[in-house]
Order: structure tokens, then sequence, then C-alpha cells
């Protein structure tokens, strides 16, 4: 797999997350050390503009080096970034908040509990306790009459 292709596949996974609550200020650099891949782009959220791009960022806030897989596990959720970093899967350089930031969009939301069943008794009732229909109302109208007064001479 080309560098291009690899980044297509990583541009693609960043575009489904969720950038809402990054600083608007974060310009990461990623370093991919994959032999056959290997390359640099950029993960920008500069003024509330989200941007995945194939470039090297000099003014970047955070620089990463990491294998693709490994960054692609990172963005899904599959991987734990701090982990990574302990494992020495993942080098940090710069403002590590901001790595944390990016990774902290991939992560998995919490279980939902199952919905409780809804008895179905209440239903029931409703449907025997059906309201009796009340008789429509008579129209009723009224005549307007008029009289005319005989002229006086």
């Amino acid at each position: 797999m080309t560098f291009i292709e690899q980044f297509e596949n990583i541009k693609k996974k960043a575009g489904k997350l969720d950038t809402s609550a990054l600083p608007t200020d974060l310009a990461m650099q990623v370093n991919l050390t994959d032999e056959d891949c290997g390359g640099i782009f950029y993960i920008a959220n500069i003024g509330g503009e989200f941007k995945v791009e194939p470039y090297d960022y000099y003014d970047h806030t955070v620089m990463v080096t990491v294998n693709s897989n490994e960054f692609i596990k990172i963005l899904q959720g599959k991987l734990d970034a701090t982990d990574a970093f302990f494992r020495g899967l993942l080098q940090i350089e710069g403002n590590i908040e901001h790595a944390q930031a990016i990774a902290s969009l991939a992560k998995k939301p919490a279980a939902k509990k199952p919905a409780a069943k809804k008895t179905t008794t209440a239903k029931k009732t409703a449907e025997k306790k059906a309201p009796a229909k009340k008789p429509a109302a008579k129209k009723t109208t009224t005549k307007k009459t008029t009289t005319k007064k005989a002229a006086t001479k």
C-alpha cells in the first residue's frame, strides 16, 4: 500500500469523528513510520475548521510518530493512545494535551442500557374503556326579520 492510499484511508476515518470538542488552535503533524507507506501528514483544527492534509505542518502544536496501523487503531478506538505511548508504539513531542484531544475523539460511547419493556396491560385497558360518543349537538339558526315602519304623513 502506498502512502497516498494509506493517507486516504486515515483521512476517511478521521472525517467520521465528531470534532466539535477539539481546541480551536490544534495542529498535529503525524509521521508514519511504515517501511512501505511511510510519510507525513497533518491534522488541524484552526478557527473551528477541521482538516487532514498530506503535508508537513511546521507550526504544529504536537508531533506524533507512529506506525499507520497503530494510528488507525487509535482513531477507531481499538487502541488506547496512552497505552500505545507507554508500550513504545507511539512517540509524542509537543503539547500532549492536543494529542490526547485527537485520541479522545475515538473513544467509544458508553454502552446504552436496554430500554425497559413496556407492558401491554395499560394499552389493553385503554382499548376496553373507550369513551362513549356523545350525540352531535343540533345547530340552530335564527332568522333575522326586518320590519318597516309606515311612513308618517
